[in-house]
């Protein structure tokens, strides 16, 4: 070995690393290792942690080597000793008698079952953490719904983010205490390193270890020669408590509210307190209800994440977290009031909008929004989108309750997407196209309940399909003015399989010619089979359910 490699060698054989890294405040980012068991061939080393009251370290560091509990230990126990004499028992629910707490816990069953590693309950509670135990992983959900990961482990380590533990502290107040016993080896004697035995101990303000490098026992026939040990704990002090969340100091954006004479787009702020109110007391160039315009793919983000967003008639909702009032009746854009964009958005969330905002360009708050909004009347939607929903919707919960039976069968957990992200294309596009195509076929086609709808028709014969059936359905009841829809539940079921479900040939571009849609463009015709499909609905509706009465 050379001079320089022996100089390391023994730098590592004395844990000079260790050493320095207990006399410093670092902290181990951006994962902090609660608990880790390394083992290789020369050296096996042990980490964990601990909240520890500030107020006992002083006494805990007179112990330099020990660690202030040992793994295993720290659940809910009682501890007995002697107070004036007597004897007294104290439950203590987590950590020690002297105030020191845990940050994971090693459950341990005798050996009679498998032992496993535990987020302690209280840092799981307080940052509200999902378990994904199959993943073995917690996870953090934010203000915005976005989920990360917030620890993770394995059968030897449990880390936990950084951030998370240094707030926790400064929550509580309590200072984070490092543990690490390390065993190294060299198969150099202390003569040949140029060591002499040594055993130390090294205190500092918050920190101590005890450090040993003697030669191996040879009773225990150790391959090696010398081994170096260190057993230490630093303590890291807190940060000041954390304030509750103040949006005074929030960025608030600034969006295109209109163009002056020149074409210029004018900007204001949506910070709700720099906004002139219904009562005056903030005079601003904009009004709390001013209306701020988005083109319509902003929704884009949330129809592609329907488990976790929801796109509704006027209201956009991210599960349990946040929602927005807007006005979503236009073909071509979005409308939202800038109060509410301050008020009910993050900033991050407003980012994403802003990218999406432009001009009015003479563009207004649709009939819908106005009624709803200024005049408190009901009012359905008009865009053909949300049409299609209420309508679907509506008909199948009445036609339920009138009869007992689905028409439509509802749609398993994984095929709610296709109501729930419908939508008008936003562009001429095929894949769009396609992809809303299947969809709509789904609903209107698919989900038709073919057994109930053919119970007790006498003309059926051996292959009727679905639609035939409901033909079948319309004629034995002495409907009149079905054909119509039949011929457009059979466009629709023609369109989805000669456009999205399989390659297209001359059979598709001859159905296009026979639709006269060639000239169309896709989100016209889209739309055009949400009007018919909303049509066919009502027809149902009228056919099959009760009258509605004042």
């Amino acid at each position: 070995m050379n001079p320089a490699d022996l100089q390391k060698h023994i730098a590592w054989l004395q844990h000079e690393d260790i050493r320095a890294f207990l006399a410093c405040d670092d902290v181990p980012s951006p994962w902090f290792p609660a608990y880790r068991y390394m083992k290789s061939a020369n050296q096996n080393i042990s980490w964990y942690s601990a909240l520890v009251p500030l107020a006992s370290i002083p006494k805990l560091l007179k112990r330099t080597g020990d660690w202030d509990l040992r793994l295993g230990d720290g659940g809910p126990a009682i501890w007995s000793g002697y107070a004036d004499g007597k004897q007294k028992s104290t439950y203590v629910s987590l950590g020690t008698e002297n105030g020191v707490e845990p940050l994971v816990l090693h459950r341990a069953f005798h050996g009679m079952r498998g032992g496993f590693l535990e987020l302690t309950q209280e840092f799981r509670l307080y940052n509200n953490l999902y378990p994904e135990p199959a993943k073995k992983r917690f996870l953090l959900i934010d203000d915005n719904g976005d989920e990360s990961e917030a620890a993770r482990f394995g059968e030897d380590f449990f880390e936990i983010r950084t951030d998370l533990v240094l707030n926790f502290c400064a929550i509580k107040q309590m200072a984070l205490g490092i543990y690490v016993d390390s065993f190294r080896y060299s198969n150099g004697t202390l003569a040949e390193l140029g060591l002499e035995d040594t055993r130390n101990h090294y205190d500092g303000a918050r920190h101590g270890c005890y450090l040993a490098v003697i030669p191996e026992d040879p009773v225990f026939k150790n391959e090696f020669e010398t081994s170096g040990s260190i057993h230490g704990k630093k303590y890291v002090l807190p940060g000041s408590m954390p304030e509750e969340k103040d949006r005074s100091t929030e960025e608030y954006q600034e969006f295109i509210i209109d163009t002056d004479a020149a074409g210029k787009p004018i900007r204001h702020t949506c910070n709700p307190e720099k906004l002139f109110d219904t009562f005056g007391k903030n005079p601003a160039a904009a009004h709390e209800l001013t209306p701020v315009f988005f083109r319509a793919e902003v929704l884009a983000k949330y129809y592609a994440d329907p488990t976790k967003f929801s796109v509704e008639d006027g209201y956009l909702r991210c599960r349990g977290l946040w929602g927005l009032h807007m006005d979503n009746d236009h073909i071509d854009c979005v409308v939202v009031f800038l109060c509410d964009l301050g008020r009910d958005l993050s900033a991050a969330e407003r980012n994403y909008w802003l990218s999406f905002n432009i001009p009015p360009d003479g563009r207004k708050i649709s009939e819908t929004a106005y009624r709803r909004g200024f005049l408190a009347e009901f009012t359905d939607p008009q865009k053909p989108d949300l049409v299609f929903k209420h309508e679907y919707n509506y008909f199948n919960r009445t036609f339920y309750e009138s009869s007992a039976w689905h028409f439509f069968l509802p749609l398993h957990d994984d095929d709610e997407h296709f109501l729930t992200t419908l939508r008008l294309l936003w562009k001429d596009s095929q894949a769009e196209f396609d992809s809303q195509l299947i969809a709509l076929t789904k609903l209107l086609v698919d989900s038709l309940n073919e057994k109930a709808i053919a119970k007790g028709l006498t003309t059926l014969e051996k292959d009727d399909k679905g639609i035939t059936k409901l033909e079948k359905f319309f004629k034995e009841r002495g409907a009149a003015g079905y054909e119509p829809h039949i011929k457009f539940l059979r466009v629709l079921q023609d369109l989805r399989s000669k456009s999205a479900a399989h390659r297209k040939g001359s059979s598709y571009e001859d159905l296009i010619a026979d639709l006269q849609m060639a000239d169309e463009g896709q989100q016209k015709v889209f739309a055009a089979l949400l009007v018919a499909g909303s049509e066919f609905i009502r027809f149902l509706k009228a056919l099959l359910t009760p009258k509605e009465t004042d």
